[in-house]
């Protein structure tokens, strides 16, 4: 213990004499300098006191000038708007509106831009839960987000844009004079076709509160009631296809029901439509009349045992049928004649013999026995 305690004293005792050293250090050093200062010109002395000083401030701006760049200066990433219009974007993720003749920003920053549709001038821009409009032609706002307080918007069509104030959509025209009323309801539904409240030929794809789409004249009127899950954009000659349930209908440019939503699916061709029914697909004129009568989204060859080879293996042999595919489902077809024997119902099919099918029902998974004419023999 005594042996501890002495070493102990020892080290204070060094450590006392390392900070002796060092204050005296100090202040030789001190009144060095001091001396020196002192026989230094004013001139001299309030330079070096200058650069002292502005050293400091100097990395202080330097960092906080850095600091800034990072969070809100320019990152060089353009894009462009129109042949005088730039949009251009800055680190916080925020973009300025860009006038490139006149050589000078036309708005604030703001979050994003829309593009404007094709003959028209007026695209949608964002601010914090705001929408407003812009001239992608000058880059000046027309309809201002902030006045208006419009939460959602969508870009013009046929003259007149649909936007969200109080949870309610209405139509404003150009001038930001409301055409139809706030009275319809929102829908956030994810849906295969993005109908974005557009006009086409006199009617926009409207909802109601449950959800459910609808078609409303340029005065507001339900001209086809809410009722469908999907209204698809018109076709080229007005036909649209709607949707309810996962089953496809058409429509007219009117909105006169052509073909009921009770199809597996529809599709609008430059002469008229395929429809699909039952595993059949066929091809009507605009008129209703057949054009084909038989059609398939792809053919599978099959192909059935016929014997053993040498090694004792299976072999097989194609046959006169094909696995014919629409929508996902399969049939038998005739290979040779083209002609279905079973229409496109299961959802798998295989050959046993030569003139016997093993099926899979497609609700049920059973697997049937058919004959080469499509009757059942017997179930597995």
């Amino acid at each position: 213990m005594k042996r501890l305690t002495q070493i102990f004293q020892a080290l204070l005792g060094v450590v006392a004499l390392i900070l002796t050293a060092i204050v005296a250090a100090g202040r030789l050093a001190w009144r060095t300098i001091r001396n020196w200062w002192k026989k230094r010109s004013k001139w001299l002395r309030r330079s070096i006191a200058m650069i002292l000083i502005l050293i400091p401030v100097g990395v202080v701006a330097l960092v906080a000038y850095s600091l800034y760049e990072d969070a809100y200066g320019r990152d060089y990433w353009d894009r462009g708007v129109s042949d005088n219009v730039t949009l251009r974007s800055f680190s916080d993720n925020k973009w300025r509106v860009y006038n490139n003749r006149t050589e000078e920003y036309t708005t604030e920053k703001i979050k994003w831009l829309s593009e404007a549709p094709e003959n028209d001038s007026l695209a949608v821009y964002a601010l914090p839960s705001k929408r407003g409009y812009i001239n992608v032609n000058t880059g000046h706002i027309v309809i201002d987000a902030e006045a208006n307080n419009y939460c959602k918007a969508w870009v013009f069509s046929e003259g007149l844009a649909a936007v969200m104030k109080d949870g309610k959509i209405g139509f404003i025209n150009a001038k930001n004079k409301v055409i139809i009323p706030f009275q319809f309801d929102y829908s956030d539904e994810c849906r295969m076709y993005d109908f974005g409240y557009l006009f086409h030929n006199g009617y926009c794809i409207m909802t109601n509160t449950d959800g459910d789409l609808g078609l409303i004249d340029k005065s507001g009127n339900w001209v086809i009631e809410p009722s469908y899950d999907e209204i698809w954009a018109p076709h080229t000659r007005g036909y649209r296809v709607v949707v309810k349930d996962s089953k496809h209908g058409v429509l007219d440019s009117s909105g006169n029901v052509i073909y009921p939503a009770e199809y597996g699916y529809v599709d609008v061709l430059s002469d008229g439509f395929t429809l699909t029914k039952g595993g059949r697909k066929w091809q009507v004129d605009f008129d209703g009349n057949i054009v084909q009568p038989f059609m398939f989204d792809g053919t599978y060859y099959l192909k059935y045992p016929n014997g053993y080879d040498s090694c004792g293996d299976l072999t097989y042999e194609f046959a006169d049928f094909v696995k014919y595919e629409v929508m996902n489902t399969y049939g038998i077809m005739n290979r040779i004649t083209g002609e279905p024997i079973t229409p496109a119902i299961y959802s798998d099919i295989n050959m046993l013999s030569k003139d016997l099918f093993e099926v899979q029902e497609y609700d049920s998974y059973d697997w049937y026995l058919l004959d080469t004419k499509g009757n059942v023999v017997s179930k597995k």
